[in-house]
C-alpha cells in the first residue's frame, strides 16, 4: 500500500512541481497519509504552502517546511516525515474544528471563521479532488 501510494504522490507531485526533488516529501506524504484522499489533501496543501519545497520559512521566519508549521521546531526544515507528521495531524484536526471547510482551522487558526480561511479551504480541497479524479482516469 505504502509503496503504491508513493508512486501516486510522486506522480501528482511531478504534475504539480515539474522537474523539483519531490521524492522525499513524496515519501513522506505516503508513510502519513491514511488514504489516498488525505494524501492528496496533505499534497495540496504542501503546494500551497511552499511550492512542495521542505525548506521553506514563511510569515516572518515564524512557519517552517512544507506545510507551513507556525512556530515550529526548525529541525523540520531537515526531516519531512517529521513535518508531513505534524502537518497531517494538524489537518485532521482542522477538519475535526470545521468539516464544511476542513482547512479553514489549518489555514487561519483563531480566524478559521474568516471568508479567507474558508475561501483557502475551498482551493486547497479542490485541488486535492482534481489529484484524486486524475488519479482515477
Amino acid at each position: 500500500m505504502i509503496l503504491q501510494l508513493f508512486a501516486l504522490v510522486l506522480a501528482w507531485m511531478h504534475s504539480l512541481a515539474p522537474g523539483r526533488d519531490v521524492e522525499a516529501l513524496a515519501w513522506a506524504v505516503a508513510v502519513n497519509a491514511t488514504s489516498k484522499t488525505e494524501a492528496a489533501i496533505i499534497t495540496a496543501v504542501a503546494f500551497r504552502e511552499s511550492s512542495l519545497r521542505n525548506d521553506v520559512v514563511g510569515d516572518g521566519g515564524h512557519s517552517v517546511c512544507a506545510m507551513q508549521i507556525y512556530d515550529g521546531p526548525e529541525a523540520l526544515l531537515e526531516d519531512p516525515i517529521a513535518c508531513v507528521a505534524r502537518g497531517a495531524a494538524m489537518l485532521r484536526a482542522s477538519r475535526r474544528v470545521d468539516p464544511e471547510n476542513p482547512l479553514a482551522f489549518y489555514a487561519r487558526g483563531p480566524r478559521w471563521r474568516s471568508e479567507e480561511a474558508r475561501r483557502i479551504s475551498r482551493d486547497r480541497m479542490a485541488l486535492a479532488k482534481r489529484l484524486v479524479s486524475a488519479a482515477s482516469q
